[in-house]
């Protein structure tokens, strides 16, 4: 008999809301066994996410009731309410006595130093006892967080829905696979001594100078040189010369517009026409407009290279550089112009505020023989060259890879549960085929069970041992893949596979859909979901139906009239 790797039973959770508790779950069972596939399917907001969530402690739900096990192990945890009550009496009265003694501290400064100061220590006792007293009453719980976090990524690991809103868009795929897996003692022993990582890092910013002029010598080049020629500017007696120099073409471009807008508004004030004729008139205009185009326009557009010269021309490559010629000129001038003691304080405070940055940046880059394990997990993955793309962000991958690299992330520490939030959802075919077969060959190689969440019947076919129908916080129908397929016995699920596609569909013939849709929790009744859905009325909205085994393995609740395939209509 294969060891159940996830058990849940009774499950009953709710979310506080401004309107009240609302209930999402309502006494869900569901397990998955060692190497087994099991589909979770639904429509949105059946509960199917939430489901998942509670399992690993990440629902910001409460729980009432019910049970979640790991290999046997209690994945839930409920404080007593005496403990409760003792965390939120310590609350209140740790941020009373934190404003208290504030207050008789600064009392005690500016009023009366003798009563206020006894009042400080008082207070602050009374903080210190009762900070104790919620600390002590959190241990338990303290305890049960660290468990869950070794539980999750280690034992049971989960794929979300959008791998884009999953993996932060400021780290390197390398960075966040092998993040995973140090916070799990999973990497390889390095191969760089910390001596000598430290003493690379130290001289990074040495580095990082030389390797600068090794990769842009042009660049580097340029800058060293403005600097040099900067100071020697400022120690040099010549300095207001070098300024006049350099300030001569920023007074001639504005002294040229300037006059052009004048001369553009005073010849407005004559009458052209009457003086030169239509065709003159029109012709001056258009010339003084041209004019003002290239020295105000085109200067503009120079200096944020917004002009394009044709690739033919000699002058393209230059006309690239414009931008960046404008900007160093500006720079050098504003740098000459300022006090030499201003300037050497700049660059000293540029220098100290950089310097720890780049030294602790140096001293946190991958070793070597992690950069390999990553590589190593990319390619079991699937992942074409992946070298490239442990060194690549994630908004530099397609959606099929970025799926493949949390798939990766989440295989990484070799979980015995994975739970797949709908892996394949805006993926073209070709490649959710690609995911799919991925995860059955990590359930072949390595045994891993996996909870497939999908709405998609055709991927539960292809890929479950098991199905689990859930609808409106219920499960309403459990079997195997083969039974729900070849004898449905809720309504929902006989809906749901009525919906979708099939060859011997007939050409032309219009789809049928379940009429309605799920009711917002808040108002589901606590009889039948489905029944309240097709707007029946009478008992069957007041009593619960009992869940129930129908044949061996095959479990249904038990309404009669969801029961009876005569009362389906889909439209």
């Amino acid at each position: 008999m294969a060891r159940e790797v996830l058990e849940i039973e009774g499950l009953r959770v709710h979310f506080d809301t401004l309107d009240g508790p609302v209930e999402a779950l309502n006494s869900v069972d569901l397990k998955v066994d060692e190497g087994q596939i099991m589909g979770l399917v639904g429509e949105s907001g059946c509960g199917k996410t939430v489901t998942s969530l509670v399992s690993i402690g990440l629902a910001t739900c409460e729980v009432d009731e019910g049970s979640v096990r790991y290999q046997g192990e209690e994945l839930l945890f409920r404080d007593t309410s005496s403990k409760i009550k003792i965390q939120k009496i310590s609350e209140k009265i740790t941020a009373f006595g934190v404003m208290a003694a504030i207050f008789s501290f600064f009392a005690t400064i500016l009023v009366e130093p003798n009563f206020f100061s006894s009042l400080f220590l008082f207070f602050l006792a009374i903080t210190s006892t009762s900070w104790l007293v919620g600390f002590s009453a959190k241990v338990e719980s303290r305890k049960h967080q660290r468990y869950m976090r070794w539980v999750r990524g280690n034992e049971i690991s989960m794929i979300f829905q959008e791998p884009m809103s999953a993996l932060n868009p400021l780290y390197k795929v390398s960075k966040q696979i092998s993040e995973v897996m140090r916070e799990h003692d999973r990497l390889v022993e390095a191969e760089t001594p910390r001596i000598e990582r430290i003493g690379s890092a130290l001289l990074s910013p040495f580095s990082m100078v030389s390797g600068a002029f090794s990769a842009k010598p042009r660049q580097s080049s340029v800058v060293l040189a403005s600097l040099l020629f900067i100071f020697a500017a400022q120690l040099s007696g010549s300095k207001d010369q070098i300024l006049d120099v350099f300030s001569a073409p920023i007074y001639l471009f504005a002294d040229l517009s300037s006059w052009l807008l004048a001369f553009g508004t005073a010849l407005a004030g004559f009458e052209l026409t009457s003086l030169f004729g239509d065709a003159i008139s029109l012709t001056l205009a258009l010339a003084i407009l041209f004019m003002e185009h290239i020295f105000i326009v085109g200067g503009m557009g120079a200096i944020y290279g917004y002009g394009k010269v044709s690739e033919d021309s000699p002058f393209s490559d230059i006309s690239l550089y414009i931008p960046h010629v404008i900007a160093t000129y500006l720079a050098v001038f504003l740098m000459i112009w300022m006090p030499l003691s201003g300037l050497s304080a700049i660059l000293v405070i540029c220098a100290l505020l950089a310097l720890p940055f780049i030294i602790w940046s140096d001293f946190l880059r991958l070793d070597p023989a992690h950069i390999r394990q990553v590589e190593g997990i990319l390619d079991d993955v699937r992942i074409p060259d992946p070298k490239s793309v442990a060194n690549m962000y994630p908004h530099e991958l397609s959606g099929g890879m970025r799926q493949r690299v949390m798939i990766g992330m989440m295989m990484a520490c070799e979980p015995k549960l994975l739970i797949a939030d709908e892996p394949t959802t805006a993926l073209d075919v070709t490649i959710q085929a690609q995911i799919l077969n991925l995860m059955k060959a990590l359930r072949d190689e390595k045994g891993t069970a996996i909870l497939l969440i999908t709405h998609d019947l055709g991927v539960i076919a292809e890929m479950c041992d098991d199905v689990t129908v859930m609808y409106a916080g219920r499960v309403v129908e459990r079997a195997s893949v083969r039974e729900i397929f070849s004898n449905p016995l809720h309504a929902y699920t006989r809906g749901l596979i009525a919906c979708t596609p099939s060859l011997e569909s007939e050409r032309g013939s219009v789809l049928p859909a379940i009429p309605g849709q799920v009711a917002n929790p808040s108002d589901f009744v606590p009889g039948c979901r489905f029944c309240q859905r097709m707007d029946r009325e009478g008992e069957t909205l007041i009593t619960r139906p009992e869940f129930m085994e129908v044949s061996d393995g095959h479990w249904v609740e038990n309404c009669p009239i969801c029961l009876d395939e005569s009362q389906d209509r889909w439209v």
